[in-house]
């Protein structure tokens, strides 16, 4: 018989040899993981037959002694990944129908095995990797669709809905615009929807995407319905100081009847890409300098100047940019208005063209695609609320110390 020496030695002639210290740290893991593992099978099992062992005590009197009868195996997925075969003590006759207690830890670790999913999937992770993902670190197999069922019964679970939620007045700053997508279910043209947004920035700088809809065009009636809804909910607008917007004429139009009052502005970029569009390629990069020019100047009617010899300079060559520069023209100097550390951000959605790279990255979950209005809104709520709690920072520096 080997002494303990003898054993000792033994088992260190076993271990692997180890080059590395990626080696060696993938070794130590595994055999933690693999530890922990074994720790919780034990005590699940330990847990398990003690409280049997209870209840078969209180419960003599009433049936007479309950025998044991053998195990059957129990898997469990586990934060350190799926734990194969816990024995699980079972009666011989249970004429009680006795569930143990314990067992609800089966149950827990799946709500938060599914709640992990939904927090991959919101991270912009597809189908396939979360499949892979799942595979990788749990060692279960679940195919996409089961990945897209459990997102959608999460998402519909969700207590957050962002078109429902009631507003208050204190909001100064409002940013509206339209994000592109694909939508192969809905028989519309070119199988492509809008997702018509309004983030709203109040006067701290605090922000938060307020109401979206899924939309055919951006037209009058869309936008109009969507500014509507954030006004019935109670942006009544009395501290609202300017709506920062793309050149649509639906979306400003509804600006101009619903929020007479206020201010608007027209994003720049948009502006320059929509002059860009109708310029040829030769004198784009010429273009380009003279609309920056424009828009360095620091008063209203210097930037009017430098517009005028722009169009002086480029009617004959570039007719359509320049029809194109002066329509509307004027909504686009509104930002000139305000405190000059505000520009920067007043006079682009870029705040929400941000959020907007996000839901387009997370939409790619789904390629691009859906197969009908509901689960685009559904999806794009969960989306939505997901941002407002969590991306970017909670701050957009549009206010000043005065």
């Amino acid at each position: 018989m080997p002494n303990h020496a003898q054993t000792h030695s033994n088992k260190i002639a076993t271990l692997p040899i180890l080059e590395t210290e990626k080696e060696l740290r993938k070794f130590l893991e595994a055999n933690f993981t693999d530890s922990l593992k074994q720790l919780i099978k034990v005590t699940v099992n330990i847990m398990i037959k003690d409280e049997m062992k209870t209840f078969r005590k209180e419960m003599t009197d009433l049936v007479g002694t309950l025998q044991f009868n053998g195990y059957y195996g129990r898997n469990m997925t586990s934060t350190f990944g799926e734990i194969k075969n816990i024995p699980v003590p079972r009666f011989r006759e249970n004429p009680v129908d006795f569930r143990p207690q314990t067992l609800q830890i089966f149950a827990s670790e799946q709500e938060k095995f599914t709640k992990l999913i939904e927090q991959m999937h919101l991270l912009g992770i597809s189908q396939r990797k979360v499949k892979t993902l799942i595979k990788t670190c749990f060692g279960i197999r679940i195919s996409t669709t089961r990945v897209g069922t459990i997102h959608r019964q999460l998402a519909e679970a969700e207590e957050t809905q962002i078109n429902t939620q009631v507003l208050d007045d204190d909001f100064e700053y409002l940013i509206a615009d339209g994000l592109w997508t694909k939508a192969k279910g809905y028989g519309w043209e070119n199988n492509r929807a809008v997702l018509l947004c309004i983030l709203g920035i109040r006067p701290n700088g605090e922000r938060k995407i307020i109401g979206f809809r899924v939309a055919r065009e951006e037209s009058y009636e869309q936008w109009y319905t969507l500014i509507c809804s954030i006004k019935k909910r109670g942006l009544a607008g009395k501290d609202l100081k300017l709506v920062i917007a793309d050149d649509t004429k639906g979306l400003t139009g509804a600006i101009h009847q619903l929020y007479p009052k206020v201010s608007i502005q027209l994003c720049i970029l948009h502006k320059m890409r929509n002059v860009f569009a109708k310029t040829s390629h030769k004198h784009k990069a010429n273009i380009g300098e003279d609309l920056k020019t424009i828009y360095r100047q620091k008063t209203k009617k210097a930037a009017i100047s430098q517009a005028k010899a722009f169009c002086k300079k480029w009617y004959i060559k570039e007719k359509a940019a320049v029809a194109s520069l002066r329509h509307n023209f004027e909504l686009t100097l509104t930002y000139l208005e305000f405190p000059r550390e505000l520009w920067v951000k007043l006079r682009t959605t870029n705040i929400l063209e941000r959020e907007f790279r996000e839901v387009r990255r997370r939409i790619k979950v789904f390629d691009s695609s859906f197969n009908d209005v509901a689960s685009h809104e559904r999806y794009a709520n969960t989306i939505i609320d997901y941002l407002n709690k969590n991306y970017p920072a909670a701050r957009s520096r549009l206010h000043t110390n005065t």
